[in-house]
């Protein structure tokens, strides 16, 4: 749930009297010092000045009340250690059921291309957009201007906390493993060029980085000019023996293009055409995976209207 104050909000983990006994002053000092970042008990005793054992006691209180998570392996001093995380951003005793008030209006319901990023009514990631600086191995500059046009649409069905976006450059470690929105084709933006590139398998339509060509590994089909694509996949970042064993999978939205109006032809496709887009690949429909082509129907230099070509 969240706490609302001065039109500002916090994610809340509501604590049953009973698990008011895992509470105290040292537990509470590892409840905030986990919420600034994961980490494992020796960096807990450190930071804090408490003894390690303490420190397994402590967690094993709070893990038990579900106030905290593992969160994944650190490798440390030639050993794996075990890492954890607070589960919200606040604590909280509900004293009367009967205080409840409506705070807003609720937002329209997303669309279930959406759902994986919307959690009770907020937006439950990161917008991940190249860095306006000369990066990567093709020394490219991010301009996906569309993504504001995307991120209106969002707010259509959520609210959001800051940051709602990060650069590619920027991005940090734990980051990588959240829910992601990745925007812009594998020149501007080294995330999805990494996951293109390293894991050609998590995408069913990916970058031919060679010939600058979009191929499809469902319809053995390749594309050119203002090419955009649209996929729900698998984080490839949260799975393996280091993601958390209490968690699920997050999901990476791919909103990319050979070229910045392929990149504004794939948003295009998701605000005006979502019903078409939810259907699926039609070489496929479980998977969801879309090729879009972008055009310039006004010749004002700027892609208008779009055709999903599969």
């Amino acid at each position: 749930m969240r706490l609302i104050k001065d039109e500002k909000s916090i994610e809340c983990i509501e604590v049953t009297p009973k698990k008011t006994n895992a509470l105290s002053d040292e537990r509470i000092g590892i409840l905030r010092f986990l919420s600034a970042a994961p980490s494992y008990p020796a960096e807990i005793a450190r930071k804090i000045g408490i003894p390690i054992q303490s420190v397994y006691y402590h967690i094993q209180l709070l893990e038990k009340a579900g106030l905290i998570e593992f969160s994944g392996y650190s490798e440390r001093n030639g050993g794996v250690a075990k890492k954890y995380t607070s589960k919200a951003d606040a604590i909280g005793l509900i004293l009367n059921e009967k205080g409840w008030r409506k705070a807003s209006e609720p937002k329209k319901k997303e669309p279930k291309l959406l759902g994986p990023f919307i959690k009770n009514g907020f937006f439950d990631g990161l917008i991940v957009v190249g860095s306006p600086d000369p990066h990567g191995k093709y020394r490219a500059r991010g301009s996906e201007l569309g993504m504001l046009e995307l991120a209106m649409y969002l707010g259509n069905y959520a609210s959001f906390d800051f940051p709602l976006y990060s650069l590619d450059t920027q991005l940090k470690t734990d980051d990588r493993k959240r829910n992601l929105v990745l925007a812009g084709g594998p020149k501007v933006n080294t995330l999805i060029a990494e996951i293109n590139n390293s894991m050609p398998k998590s995408l069913p339509i990916r970058f031919d980085t060679n010939n600058f060509e979009v191929e499809s590994t469902l319809s053995k089909k390749r594309y050119s000019e203002n090419i955009g694509v649209i996929e729900l996949i698998k984080n490839p970042f949260s799975s393996g023996p280091t993601s958390s064993a209490s968690s699920s999978t997050s999901s990476i939205l791919v909103v990319a293009g050979l070229n910045q109006h392929g990149t504004r032809a794939a948003v295009i496709a998701l605000v005006k055409k979502m019903d078409e887009i939810e259907e699926g690949n039609k070489f496929n429909k479980k998977i969801m995976a879309k090729v879009i082509e972008g055009f310039d129907e006004d010749g004002d230099g700027v892609v208008d209207a779009v055709e999903i070509r599969e």
